[in-house]
């Protein structure tokens, strides 16, 4: 770790040397694409659910963002910090989170977003950093906790995010000039002091170092996006970030001429994790963003 002096007010920031979890190249994938199964298969079923693989980088430097939470933009770097004091929302249903909470999240991402002309949440879900005893992952069940996801990766493909669109908003599949899918992550009920988030400057990632994957439920076929190792990633990470500071990361974005297009984004482990520190709890959403041509925006002023 490092730590170095900031003009800013407040504690110093604190840089951690870690390992992020990378997809590792397989031959395999000149010939198969990569997949996952996520879905009941039949009693005696022997075949793969799997053909992926992953493996620790090296070390690498994750600088944290106390001082210069500001500095980075989606645009820019695939992510932003934004403060939030989210009000005391029942978290323990489906129907409070839909009712309360897909709203209220909704215009906080409509609110911070440039050109967000429509917002639509279409996916959340919960983490813990503890054992978990469940018999197995239902991705279909939204109020599952699940553990910390370790590999770097984007959670749509280019693919995978005009599914979404045509998916949750068919209405705006002709009227979008743009669509981004921006996720929102914060920590819940206390401060994230292990397996915090880390994300990368998009501005340093190429096309290249992506690779697509299947997901395949019993309800959906998805595409989602791993990484691959490149020392020239420049990963961050906000240290001891609270349930007020919240990350929005860029999973995909329709605009070609901005400088991230995305942002890999993964948990981590922490140098030295406090004796205090709780087992990180999380919320993450998903939302299509649209911008709608202005000629579009002046007609629906009209109507």
């Amino acid at each position: 770790m490092h730590a170095y002096s900031d003009s800013t007010m407040g504690p110093a920031p604190i840089d951690e040397q870690a390992s992020i979890v990378y997809l590792e190249w397989q031959e395999l994938y000149e010939s198969e694409k990569p997949f996952q199964v996520f879905a009941d298969v039949p009693q005696g079923f022997h075949g793969r659910l799997t053909n992926l693989v992953f493996a620790p980088a090296p070390p690498l430097e994750i600088r944290d963002l106390r001082g210069r939470e500001d500095a980075y933009t989606l645009d820019a770097n695939g992510f932003r910090l934004v403060r939030n004091r989210m009000p005391a929302f029942d978290l323990s249903t489906k129907e409070s989170m839909e009712s309360n909470v897909v709203p209220y999240l909704e215009d906080l991402v409509t609110k911070h977003v440039d050109g967000a002309d429509f917002v639509r949440c279409f996916d959340w879900g919960f983490r813990k950093n503890v054992e978990m005893t469940m018999p197995k992952m239902d991705v279909n069940d939204k109020m599952q906790m699940l553990n910390p996801g370790k590999q770097a990766h984007c959670d749509q493909s280019p693919a995978g995010a005009l599914g979404r669109l045509q998916y949750h908003a068919p209405e705006m599949v002709e009227r979008a000039e743009r669509l981004r899918i921006i996720n929102l992550w914060r920590p819940l009920n206390h401060p994230a002091k292990d397996n915090t988030l880390a994300v990368c400057d998009g501005s340093t990632i190429v096309a290249t170092d992506l690779v697509e994957a299947d997901h395949i439920s019993s309800t959906y076929l998805g595409s989602t996006v791993y990484g691959l190792y490149s020392p020239k990633h420049r990963w961050h990470y906000l240290r001891h970030q609270t349930p007020e500071e919240v990350f929005l990361i860029k999973i995909f974005d329709s605009d070609p001429d901005v400088n991230a297009e995305c942002s890999l984004h993964a948990a981590f482990d922490y140098t030295h994790v406090p004796e205090d520190a709780l087992p990180r709890e999380s919320l993450e959403m998903r939302f299509l963003v649209v911008s709608i041509s202005e000629k579009d925006r002046s007609k629906d002023d009209r109507d």
